[in-house]
């Protein structure tokens, strides 16, 4: 029986079942861990963002270290690459961001593989929609189509990123409060794990998002980066860190 966490040092496969007096034991549960080299392509710290390495459409800017995409204004779009394209076969990413005065419409986190000046719709397109060959993620404020005002999903070949759509009301995060939110993705080649925290209440949710990276974009490496757009009513979207690695 153990009550906290495990420490996988070496490859291994884990198993799991959980028992309860007077209660039905649980199925066996395995995941298989294997412990290799991985290379970390990107690693802006909070606060050290600079714009060298990155690919800046429309407006989008390095301020204070931070990488903003919205500024506040309305029927803004902007994105921002990294100009190196990264393996996407498997990989794990670690970004920070706040939106401030969040009224609409959102971001994504958004992996292409065409070029570094990659922009999609403004309004509810969140900067993504009409990017081919392309998935993202998306942190949307807004209700365009039934989505909700505080939502996520996973989208491809620059689908509107609307609906279908995970409601994040029932989760305790609300992207309008302007708490710092933590996001963990990780993608194995078959599933994309999203686990998304409000870093102040510590209020989390996670997805699992069945996908082929590698064969939705046409690669097995591509442009990883950022979108984000206003519409009538508007938000300043700030990325606060952000890590890249893949084995």
């Amino acid at each position: 029986m153990y009550s906290g966490p495990i420490t996988v040092s070496a490859t291994e496969t884990i198993e799991a079942i959980a028992v309860e007096t007077g209660y039905t034991s649980s199925s066996v549960v395995m995941a298989a861990y294997t412990i290799g080299a991985v290379t970390t392509y990107i690693n802006y710290p909070s606060g050290g963002f600079t714009g060298s390495a990155l690919s800046l459409n429309y407006g989008a800017s390095v301020t204070g270290g931070l990488l903003q995409l919205t500024d506040g204004g309305a029927d803004e779009e902007r994105s921002a690459w990294f100009t190196t394209k990264v393996p996407v076969q498997a990989f794990t990413t670690n970004f920070t961001f706040q939106l401030s005065n969040a009224s609409a419409d959102g971001m994504t986190f958004a992996i292409q593989g065409d070029n570094i000046w990659e922009l999609g719709d403004p309004g509810g397109g969140l900067g993504y929609q009409g990017i081919s060959n392309s998935v993202a993620v998306k942190f949307d404020l807004y209700n365009n189509a039934g989505e909700g005002n505080d939502s996520t999903g996973l989208y491809t070949d620059g689908a509107a990123p609307t609906v279908p759509a995970v409601d994040l009301s029932s989760t305790g995060i609300n992207l309008h409060s302007g708490d710092t939110m933590a996001v963990q993705m990780v993608y194995n080649g078959t599933t994309l794990t999203m686990t998304l925290t409000d870093t102040v209440t510590n209020a989390a949710a996670t997805e699992v998002f069945t996908v082929n990276i590698p064969s939705v974009v046409g690669s097995d490496t591509a442009y990883v980066g950022f979108t984000g757009s206003t519409g009538g009513e508007t938000a300043t979207q700030n990325v606060l860190s952000w890590t890249y690695a893949a084995p």
